[in-house]
């Protein structure tokens, strides 16, 4: 495994502590492909396996993730599967259908009652979509509500949801694609754990209303410090030249002191702000951050929300000329990750092959880097098109290093007489953190002990620095970052080494 020198020098002595400061080396970002979707039908029984156009992001329940496909599984009509990042294996857990509901867009679990949670955005008795539980352990799967069929004159129920529930309390909130006002614009609504009960409780009203906002595509609801909800909506707001529909509006759900919800809103201003779809990812602190797939000509930006003085910015436009469209993409299409203070995003188009790309964007200086070329079935096979999702964080649990995988829609190797992929899971390595060490007394005697880095470790000791060479891999392949030393050990210099991802 390639090791990454991260620690400082350190040495030990009856006399304390020394340290002498060595050289960090460069770290090389790397995308890998890790998985392709493999879509096959069981000759004897006719079934189908494999999941096919995922459009959502990964969930990590226990040590794998869970996610759903929009297409495959055994009736064609999507289904939840569980990625091991171990082995890279994935397995079909639960198959959906008309009566369950079909092609979610929803991630795939929300634990709420020892149950998951998703939505689909069609099928169930209405064909408008379900709400569907799902049990962790026996993955078998529930269709707890069916959005109806309205008739357009007395009933303005939510339809085709397209978004993760949220737990809030004993509710699940979540959004409606379409539905409510004139049956087009879409609804917030809630599923009480307790009861059963399912209630709208917002109808959007599209354009210069009081409830603006049209067809949220995917976006959950977001908490803020725990008090606040924020979501997108793809159109609504104000009218607008190329929005004739609004550009999008940034909803706030907060509530009372008697518990009642209030809808606030930020218009998006068009332009490169337009047409959002995805979710509002918060910073912890003071910031949102989304974004927006915009127009054929002003193709999309990288947004930032003050949530203090209600200020959007662009952080990055995307722009149509050929030398930028290759190098950086355009029509951000899905929920960015924040990481480091970077944040990692996919296009919808552009790059190298015209089918998007993975881009960095470092917040504290603006930077953006391209960092992979999405091509289709050709060359890496990393995807084509990423649409929708998004990326996960997940954390290797045995060597601690960190990585976002994201699942993309379409490409990579195509399955047995097909002609195009039915796409991908990707995992970009995020770099480790520097190590620090440090040397503490306990009552057993000095310990060596230091944070960051990715195991296994490697420790190199000398006692003199004019001696050469050290003496590498004193200790090798440790999973732990603490290691006792002799009471009795004169002068030692240490140096510690981890894994490069």
């Amino acid at each position: 495994m390639t090791k990454n020198l991260t620690s400082d020098l350190f040495v030990y002595s009856s006399i304390g502590l020394a340290l002498v400061s060595l050289a960090q080396p460069a770290w090389s970002q790397t995308v890998q492909k890790v998985a392709d979707f493999q879509v096959s039908v069981d000759q004897n029984t006719g079934l189908g396996y494999g999941p096919s156009t995922p459009e959502t992001r990964l969930t990590l329940v226990g040590t794998n993730l869970w996610f759903t496909s929009n297409l495959g599984g055994a009736a064609g009509a999507g289904a939840v599967f569980s990625f091991d990042p171990f082995t890279s294996n994935i397995t079909q857990l639960a198959t959906l259908d008309n009566t369950s509901g079909k092609s979610p867009w929803s991630s795939a679990v929300v634990v709420a009652n020892g149950l998951g949670w998703f939505t689909t955005s069609v099928g169930g008795t209405g064909n408008k979509g379900s709400l569907v539980s799902i049990d962790l352990a026996a993955s078998t799967l529930n269709n707890v509500y069916s959005f109806p069929t309205n008739d357009y004159i007395t009933s303005f129920h939510g339809q085709a949801p397209h978004s993760t529930p949220v737990q809030i309390g004993q509710e699940l909130w979540f959004t409606c694609s379409a539905g409510g006002t004139n049956s087009t614009y879409g609804t917030v609504t809630k599923y009480n754990l307790t009861n059963g009960t399912v209630t709208d409780v917002f109808l959007l009203n599209g354009t210069n209303t009081d409830v603006p906002g049209r067809q949220p595509l995917g976006s959950s609801l977001v908490p803020v410090l725990g008090t606040n909800y924020y979501f997108l909506t793809f159109a609504g707001g104000v009218v607008r030249p190329g929005a004739p529909n609004g550009a999008g509006v940034l909803d706030k759900i907060s509530f009372d002191a008697a518990g009642n919800p209030k809808l606030s809103a930020t218009v998006l201003p068009g332009g490169f702000i337009s047409f959002p779809a995805g979710d509002p990812v918060f910073d912890g602190t003071n910031f949102l951050y989304f974004t927006t797939a915009g127009s054929s000509t002003n193709t999309g930006a990288i947004v930032r929300y003050n949530l203090t003085n209600g200020a959007l910015t662009s952080l990055f436009n995307f722009v149509t000329n050929a030398v930028a469209t290759t190098n950086y993409g355009k029509q951000p299409y899905g929920t960015p990750v924040l990481y480091n203070n970077t944040l990692y995003f996919t296009t919808l188009t552009g790059g190298s092959q015209g089918k998007g790309v993975l881009d960095s964007l470092v917040l504290s200086n603006g930077v953006v880097s391209k960092l992979a070329d999405f091509e289709g079935v050709t060359g890496q096979a990393l995807g084509a098109s990423p649409q929708y999702g998004g990326g996960t964080l997940y954390t290797n649990p045995i060597t601690g290093s960190v990585g976002i995988y994201f699942p993309i829609n379409k490409g990579g190797v195509a399955s047995s007489g097909a002609s195009s992929g039915n796409g991908t899971i990707i995992r970009v390595a995020l770099p480790p953190p520097p190590i620090v060490a440090g040397i503490s007394n306990t009552p057993a005697g000095p310990v060596l002990t230091w944070v960051g880095g990715y195991g296994p470790f490697n420790v190199d000791t000398t006692s003199d620095l004019r001696a050469v060479p050290w003496t590498t891999n004193w200790l090798s392949g440790l999973l732990t970052n603490a290691i006792p030393l002799s009471p009795t050990q004169t002068q030692s210099f240490f140096r510690i080494s981890g894994a490069s991802q």
